[in-house]
């Protein structure tokens, strides 16, 4: 695991040192620091030793010097595909595996990156040909970004900040926070800032002169049986029983101590267990506990780590723990409308200062099992929306046990699926109501879905389509994107057994009745699982990590920091918010006249992006 920055310019002769732009990711590789530079190229790394500590130094070149790479990452297949490469002819010096990219690279050019399972994102140079390559793994665990440099030249980086220094203009991306308050997320492959994109998942990028081509290696694969033969359920069982235990083996490689996270729910305890079960010691694992009533689920964490006999650590949060959200949302380089990154980062550090490098954590199941409340909720939605307008308001403003979110799709009457799961993710009524007037005159970024997400889901059953947009666009944009801040911002390297694409294809194989049937939400991952998971956790409803930030924006002071960024001078300086709503939304929310919690987070994270990132340049 490591940070990585490059510069590519082809049309200069100039070699340059970018040490300074490099040290910027020292939070992600505290370990060693290495550069390669030559006419027109750099490439930097700063290294987190997990493999091979001893002799995985980065930049790494095959033999001759032919071909560089860096990667912020891991390949957990590499020793099978250096024993390929070797059979082959190729011959290695490390025993690590970022020069299994590099090989990988000369074997099958381009194309290499369908031939790596991990989480990575990587940079080959070919010095003969004088190209540059990024890759990033499939759901985009990894973070790259990267941008065309006023002057010229392509630069990129694990973080943004390395960019900005190297001279990727500080201009706020208004159709981008436009977004953020219509779906929760800044969408791949748009960034808060302009000009600064991400690389999506899946994705090579090529760069040959000025010529850069973008090309998919990879998809969610669509349902469909696997030679035929359509799996019966206690097959299915039994598929996904082995294929976590594979993942979870393939992920505990590492040199250095290795824990896991357990929140107290079925996702994280599964991991937990299945690694618990491979290891030969009591494993760590790590819990956060809340003092907010309705947040707190320490007690179950608890009880999972005593059934399984791990060393238990608990962290617990406090509202005076807000006065650290100015540091987080710097590492987070972007706004956001939750705050459930600060307690993340809390957890995190927790890891690192009891010692631990490694962490396995329980992401990626509501996606692959449809565990989120708006899977089983579109499906009831779907059979309501056939009723007149009228009925359909009157459920929504029934009190029946329906989500906010829920109230809004049913009002809608919205009949588009893709439509549909955007309304599920608004952060808030009326969340566009907030924005200036002037943002409403950038492009629309979600205008774009039905061309893009919604043709290459079109075909596939609702379920099957939910799981692709949320695959495409949530889980890369706000739950591995804030897992990777938060990690990397205390040098742990985060891995998530759930996100294995062997995982996924096989369950793609398997009837979409195995999902949603059997009255139970992840229904299929409770059976594998029922054996080594505790009883108690297993009948749990899902409960998710959120931080108590409702009660916070109650308050009738916030602290220092958050009144300078709110002022009516500091709103109007900025011009992303109409001011008189905002106040309307401030008085409603700490009068306990609704909850805007997410809306208000939204204002108060973006007027502190600005301050540190904008106003302060």
């Amino acid at each position: 695991m490591c940070g990585i920055v490059g510069l590519f310019t082809p049309n200069s002769t100039a070699t340059r040192d970018l040490a300074a732009a490099r040290d910027r990711l020292a939070h992600r590789g505290p370990d060693e620091r290495g550069s390669y530079a030559a006419p027109g190229i750099y490439l930097g790394a700063r290294r987190l030793a997990i493999i091979d500590v001893a002799h995985g130094q980065q930049p790494l070149a095959t033999e001759g010097e032919a071909v560089w790479t860096i990667q912020n990452g891991e390949i957990y297949n590499y020793r099978e595909l250096r024993a390929e490469l070797e059979a082959l002819g190729h011959v290695f010096k490390t025993h690590g595996d970022t020069e299994v990219i590099a090989h990988a690279y000369e074997q099958w050019g381009a194309g290499c990156a369908a031939h790596l399972r991990g989480i990575t994102a990587f940079a080959v140079w070919d010095t003969r040909r004088r190209r540059l390559l990024l890759g990033r793994d499939r759901f985009g665990v990894k973070p790259l970004y990267y941008t065309h440099l006023p002057g010229g030249g392509l630069a990129f980086a694990s973080e943004i900040q390395p960019l900005l220094d190297l001279g990727a203009p500080r201009t706020p991306d208004r159709a981008a926070l436009r977004a953020l308050f219509a779906v929760g997320f800044i969408p791949t492959p748009h960034t808060a800032f302009a000009g600064v994109h991400k690389l999506p998942p899946a994705h090579t990028l090529l760069a040959e002169g000025e010529h850069v081509t973008l090309t998919r290696y990879w998809d969610v694969p669509a349902t469909g049986a696997s030679n035929g033969h359509t799996p019966s359920y206690p097959e299915a069982v039994e598929g996904i029983r082995a294929h976590l235990d594979r993942a979870v083996r393939e992920q505990r490689m590492s040199e250095v101590p290795l824990g896991a996270l357990i929140s107290g729910g079925l996702d994280s305890t599964s991991i937990a267990a299945l690694l618990q079960a491979q290891a030969g010691e009591p494993l760590h694992t790590f819990n956060i506990g809340f003092e907010t009533p309705g947040y707190d689920e320490s007690e179950y964490a608890a009880l999972a780590a005593a059934h399984l006999g791990t060393r238990h650590h608990q962290v617990r949060f406090t509202a005076a723990d807000f006065e650290r959200y100015p540091a987080v949302l710097r590492h987070l380089e972007e706004p956001q409308t939750a705050a459930t990154a600060l307690p993340i980062y809390l957890l995190y550090q927790a890891c690192r200062a009891a010692g631990l490098v490694v962490i396995l954590t329980g992401e990626g199941a509501d996606e692959v099992f449809g565990g989120y409340h708006w899977f089983p909720g579109d499906a009831q939605a779907q059979r309501l929306l056939r009723l007149p307008a009228p009925v359909r308001a009157l459920v929504a403003c029934s009190p029946a046990p329906i989500s906010a979110a829920g109230r809004r799709v049913l009002r809608s009457g919205e009949r588009d699926v893709l439509r549909r799961y955007a309304l599920w993710q608004q952060p808030g009524a009326s969340a566009l109501a907030v924005l200036s007037p002037a943002l409403f005159e950038t492009s629309d970024l979600l205008a774009d879905w039905p061309a893009t997400l919604g043709a290459a889901a079109a075909g596939r059953d609702p379920f099957r389509q939910f799981q692709y947009y949320e695959t495409h666009t949530r889980l890369v944009d706000f739950i591995n994107f804030e897992v990777d801040r938060m990690s990397m911002a205390n040098s742990i390297e985060a891995r998530v057994p759930f996100l294995d694409h062997l995982l996924w294809e096989y369950a793609a194989t398997l009837p979409t009745r195995y999902f949603v049937g059997k009255g139970e939400s992840k229904g299929l991952l409770r059976a594998a699982v029922r054996d080594r998971v505790p009883g108690q956790i297993l009948t749990r409803r899902k409960q998710g990590l959120a931080a108590p930030h409702a009660a916070w924006l109650r308050a009738a002071r916030w602290p220092e920091w958050a009144e300078a960024v709110l002022t009516d001078a500091a709103i109007a300086a900025a011009g992303y918010f109409h001011l008189p709503t905002v106040r309307a939304r401030q008085a409603a929310h700490r009068a306990g006249r609704g909850d805007h919690s997410r809306v208000l987070m939204g204002v108060l994270s973006t007027q502190l992006w600005h301050q540190h990132f904008i106003a302060a340049a």
